[in-house]
């Protein structure tokens, strides 16, 4: 198990080529990526069988817990999720972490 964290790419006029930036996700590697609020994560689910990606939630709202986000990617789709708020998804170091239960292509861009 490792940590990695992803190379947020700006998205531009003249485009991001996603193929080009695409990360393989290993299921038992933990990611991070920088947040500034604006931040989203492309996902490719190139497995058979439906991908849980669960966002942590690490603050809390008036004391209390806030749920993790999960988001189910079926086979064979392209999914593009966020932009995640930075007061309760950013970890001290400003990231947002984010586990895969299955591999796929990620990338995390922004624009």
């Amino acid at each position: 198990m490792a940590d990695v964290t992803l190379t947020v790419h700006d998205v531009s006029r003249a485009g991001l080529d996603l193929t080009a930036n695409l990360t393989m996700v290993v299921p038992a590697n933990t990611y991070y990526f920088p947040n500034d609020g604006q931040t989203k994560l492309f996902i490719n689910a190139t497995e058979i069988g439906t991908i849980v990606v669960t966002f942590d939630t690490p603050n809390d709202v008036d004391g209390l817990a806030i749920a993790n986000r999960t988001v189910n990617v079926e086979s064979g789709k392209y999914f593009v999720v966020g932009p995640w708020p930075k007061n309760w998804y950013n970890d001290g170091a400003g990231r947002v972490k984010v586990t895969f239960s299955l591999a796929c292509q990620i990338v995390a861009f922004r624009g």
